[in-house]
């Protein structure tokens, strides 16, 4: 059965370059993060890249850096910073996606090309993850995404990586839910990990769905709790949460746990885990 509580077990939170040397301003006494990822800004530098893992690493906290393969300049470059998150902030893990460029800067159209280099694993890396796109993809089609998610498993698996899927974050339980039915059912059986807004201002929320390519309709925010005509005010993932716990409970979901976006800042969303986790359960 799944509840908050087990949600929270090994959750992941992601955080900026600028930000990560503050992961741990999150309130004593709650649970913390099994990965701390960090996103690939295109106006920083791999030295920035390579500062912030070495920051949650100084932390006790295991680093994801994303690797975005269409805007790695070339082989040599991957292969330079994959060497210097290894040596310098221990990563054993990643992050791979694609990128949201409409041309590659490099030899890197997507992120099996760079899976199929061998340098993730020649380098050590030994655990490697993928995204999921339940509210869909604004420039890819739905079936190549999931052959694309298919055939990086496989070649994952291949190359001995262990793998897991982790989405964007979205205001629709229920289309997520649908998405991760149709996940298993397709047979991929590797840990999900859910994506969710932690507690943040409704601007803030809808500015980084317009960034982000999360569908922010009508429908999704009012299944979220929120309106286009009410932009005053915070709003926390509670009725989202509760509708993702009672669907995976209605089904064979697998090892899901949750990827938070703190975007209202780290003590926020610390201090509504720790209202959240220590009030009942929130199941349905």
């Amino acid at each position: 059965m799944h509840d908050l509580i087990s949600l929270f077990e090994d959750y992941s939170l992601e955080t900026t370059a600028r930000d990560a040397p503050a992961v741990n301003t999150l309130p004593l006494g709650l649970p913390r993060p099994a990965q701390v990822f960090v996103p690939w800004l295109p106006d920083e530098h791999d030295d920035a890249r390579i500062a912030a893992c070495r920051a949650v690493r100084a932390q006790g906290l295991e680093p994801v850096p994303h690797l975005s393969a269409r805007r790695i300049a070339s082989v040599d470059q991957l292969d330079r910073l994959l060497g210097a998150l290894r040596a310098q902030a221990q990563v054993s893990s990643l992050f791979l996606i694609a990128g949201d460029l409409a041309q590659p800067s490099g030899p890197f159209e997507h992120s099996l090309a760079v899976i199929e280099t061998g340098l993730l694993e020649r380098h050590g890396f030994t655990h490697v993850g993928i995204a999921g796109h339940p509210d869909d993809h604004p420039d890819v089609a739905e079936p190549i995404l999931w052959d694309a998610m298919l055939a990086k498993i496989a070649a994952l698996r291949a190359r001995g990586l262990d793998t897991q899927v982790v989405t964007q974050f979205s205001f629709d339980a229920a289309r997520v839910l649908g998405w991760l039915q149709e996940v298993r059912e397709r047979g991929v059986d590797v840990p999900v990990r859910i994506g969710i807004p932690g507690p943040a201002g409704i601007k803030t929320l809808l500015g980084f769905a317009r960034r982000c390519g999360v569908s922010a309709s009508g429908s999704a925010l009012a299944k979220y709790g929120l309106s286009l005509s009410r932009l005053i005010g915070s709003a926390g993932p509670d009725r989202f949460l509760g509708e993702l716990i009672a669907g995976l409970n209605a089904m064979e979901a697998g090892t899901v746990r949750l990827h938070v976006f703190p975007f209202g800042g780290f003590y926020k969303f610390g201090d509504w885990m720790a209202k959240a986790t220590s009030a009942a359960p929130i199941n349905a």
